[in-house]
């Protein structure tokens, strides 16, 4: 259920016939409207072939598909409009600052693995090592000086992190977001509209289905990525720099699909696979998604998401192994772990990490995780519940589903 005041202020759409009346999606007026508040004209369509085409399809797919509620249509209009206010800033930014483009990205360090695999603990825990460095969320929703010095930057992305709990307050259970904390890359690829942003918060089958005959679009997506780490490193505002370029630490379940996009783009990253339980995962991802779609839209799609997810990670996690055994991705380049070992005995697994990466443990480190911990309990902002009856599966069938995924990594059920 919404909490009331989303519930009343969704009521204003039904007052007035239909909440489309109250904030349009129209493409072309919304880049329209980003080019006049701005005073900029050039999305770089040179640099980024396409990258109109496939925002025009996906904000139609969203206005058309997506059956959104009154607060959710306000919602997408306002990031709609922030987005594109912030590409064209971007692409000025890139054109008259070119040094950004010289920036070196060297073997970059990525958390890959399903949702609810523990890859946020994960990213957390290696970022308090002084060698890495993530991006966090203020800076990847709003990356330029001239949205402000750092802690207003700070203020505005609370709106973009902090209010979804608003919305849907069960969220907090589930993945917390905040605005100082190190953030996936789906924060910072949302600037491409073929990214796993916008697929992620609507149902866009027809957009789906095109960007499944056009996968070409994921090289873009992976030059962007270079680019927004090359854009934080170069740190012209002087809020983002430092004494030398660190390695970068990256985080998204967005890369388990495009393992060989991402290696295309990084041939020399490194990448931590991370393993756990289907019959786990799969439920909380289900449960994770669906509310992430509610908060736009009053249709529950818990029932209709729980089979196509089971089947979209069947077919991700036993891609992967092919590319794996096969060579299409460099293998020796990925480190596997597993959710029951980080729970049990965090420093003893991220020790191993190391030591399979060749990276040197910083002093005092083992004082920093265990630490971090302590402040960080679990469930310390409730328990995320949900059942197998609720979301359309049926745990057997996943056992059964997944068994060969759990066979070729000597993962243990819980």
């Amino acid at each position: 259920m919404h909490p009331d005041w989303v519930r009343r202020l969704n009521l204003f759409g039904d007052v007035v016939g239909d909440p489309r009346l109250l904030a349009g999606l129209e493409p072309d007026e919304l880049l329209a409207t980003a080019r006049a508040s701005t005073g900029l004209d050039d999305l770089g369509e040179d640099d980024w072939p396409g990258w109109t085409d496939t925002y025009r399809r996906m904000v139609t797919a969203i206005d058309a598909e997506a059956r959104l509620h009154a607060l959710g249509r306000v919602v997408t209009r306002a990031e709609l409009l922030k987005v594109l206010q912030t590409r064209l800033r971007l692409q000025r930014v890139w054109t008259t600052r070119p040094a950004i483009r010289a920036e070196s990205i060297e073997a970059p360090l990525f958390v890959v693995g399903p949702p609810r695999t523990g890859t946020t603990i994960l990213l957390e825990l290696l970022a308090l090592d002084p060698q890495l460095r993530a991006p966090v969320a203020w800076e990847a929703l709003h990356p330029l000086a001239d949205e402000g010095d750092p802690e207003r930057r700070r203020e505005l992305s609370e709106c973009e992190q902090e209010f979804w709990a608003d919305i849907h307050p069960e969220f907090m259970t589930m993945h917390e977001l905040a605005s100082d904390l190190p953030c996936e890359c789906v924060h910072f690829l949302m600037y491409d509209f073929a990214g796993p942003y916008w697929s992620m918060l609507y149902d866009t089958p027809s957009f789906t289905g095109w960007q499944l005959e056009n996968l070409d679009t994921l090289g873009r997506v992976y030059r962007l990525h270079r680019r927004m780490l090359q854009t934080f490193q170069h740190g012209f505002d002087g809020a983002t720099s430092s004494a030398a370029p660190r390695r970068w630490l990256l985080k998204s379940p967005g890369h388990l699909s495009t393992l060989a996009a991402l290696f295309a783009e990084y041939p020399d990253a490194r990448v931590i696979h991370t393993h756990r339980d289907p019959r786990r995962f799969i439920a909380s991802l289900v449960s994770l998604l669906a509310v992430l779609r509610f908060m736009r839209s009053d249709r529950d799609e818990r029932m209709t998401l729980g089979p196509i997810m089971e089947m979209t990670y069947q077919l991700f996690l036993e891609q992967v192994i092919v590319q794996r055994t096969g060579g299409t991705v460099p293998d020796d380049q990925i480190v596997d772990t597993h959710f029951l070992e980080l729970m049990s005995e965090p420093v003893a697994m991220l020790h191993r990490v190391y030591d399979q990466l060749g990276y040197d443990w910083p002093k005092g480190h083992d004082r920093a995780i265990s630490g971090y911990l302590d402040a960080k309990p679990k469930a310390k902002h409730g328990v995320h519940a949900y059942s197998y009856a609720d979301l359309g599966l049926d745990e057997a069938h996943v056992r059964a589903t997944f068994a060969p995924y759990v066979a070729h990594y000597g993962i243990t059920e819980e």
